[in-house]
């Protein structure tokens, strides 16, 4: 415990002076006729009568107390430094083709990629996250929050076409090939590039799972791609989620912006990327000073006691004036 105006401490020999002074002093005394008879001392009565006087001296303690303003310190606070993570998902039709063993039914591209996505929101508690769905363009579906189960209950919203694997009983969902058809993978980089650069703080990452090449990152448009998001310190992870070959260009992007580029052909080597990228970005744990606080409370019910006692005894608990 630590005082923020310690040089008031100074004044807690006035309470001490004024109850010495309440245990010495004899006052004025009076002879009575029983004086001189075989009475008892009565140091019980004695004792608790002078301890009822020096309560005034007691409050005007715990008073000095408060007036040097008592304070402590917390426990220092464990912070972790804040990521802004950007997921760029492809829903183009090709997104809903299998992926992985069907052993357990129908399991497509998109679905692997949502249980990933899942699966490290989940572990990566205290980041802030975003999802933009791209094909032929893109939309800002989340923007970065903390919430992270707004991800997981977007799905049904955003899974992708395919006529040619999904009979017509099925239904359709997402949005229509003819609008939504085709791959560009750079429009969608410098548009989550555009909405990263908006978080004051925190690492920005940008995590990109597609199935398919892009005309729109060819040279030179991936140098502007890339000092784009060099300007910006955004690190971005690319995924083909297919046996294919990665674009070259793709791949230089993410590793010109301290990130890499995977394959991952099935659901289990999906999550094995993510826990690369994991390693790749570890979480930076701060630790902040403790901070002074106030630290009244130990006063407050001993001052309350006190005070109570104080006013019990002014209904008769004193010596007599003769």
């Amino acid at each position: 415990m630590i005082f923020q105006h310690p040089q008031f401490l100074i004044l807690l020999a006035l309470p001490v002076i004024l109850a010495f002074w309440e245990w010495v002093r004899r006052g004025h005394p009076m002879v009575l006729p029983f004086d001189h008879g075989r009475q008892r001392r009565g140091w019980f009565l004695r004792l608790l009568v002078l301890g009822a006087n020096c309560l005034p001296a007691l409050l005007l303690a715990l008073a000095i107390l408060f007036l040097a303003h008592p304070m402590t310190y917390t426990p220092p606070e464990v912070e972790r430094q804040l990521n802004n993570v950007q997921f760029v998902l492809d829903t183009s039709g090709s997104m809903a083709e299998d992926h992985g063993p069907q052993t357990q039914g129908r399991h497509r591209r998109f679905d692997s990629a949502m249980e990933a996505i899942e699966q490290f929101t989940n572990y990566r508690q205290g980041d802030a996250f975003g999802l933009t769905i791209f094909s032929r363009n893109y939309i800002h579906w989340l923007p970065l929050t903390l919430d992270t189960q707004s991800i997981a209950l977007s799905k049904r919203f955003i899974e992708p076409n395919n006529p040619k694997l999904d009979p017509p009983s099925m239904g359709r969902h997402g949005l229509p090939d003819e609008l939504w058809g085709h791959t560009y993978i750079g429009k969608a980089l410098l548009g989550a590039t555009e909405l990263l650069a908006q978080r004051p703080t925190g690492d920005r990452m940008i995590i990109l799972m597609t199935d398919g090449e892009s005309s729109d990152i060819l040279p030179p448009k991936d140098i502007e791609i890339i000092t784009r998001l060099q300007a910006e310190k955004i690190t971005v992870f690319a995924i083909l989620l297919s046996n294919e070959k990665i674009q070259p260009q793709l791949a230089n992007i993410a590793r010109s912006t301290g990130g890499e580029a995977f394959n991952a052909i099935t659901g289990d080597a999906l999550s094995m990327v993510f826990k690369r990228i994991d390693e790749m970005k570890k979480v930076v744990v701060l630790e902040k000073r403790p901070q002074v606080v106030d630290f009244y409370e130990p006063f407050f019910i001993p001052t309350l006691g006190v005070l109570a006692a104080s006013v019990l005894v002014l209904f008769g608990l004193r010596f007599t004036p003769w």
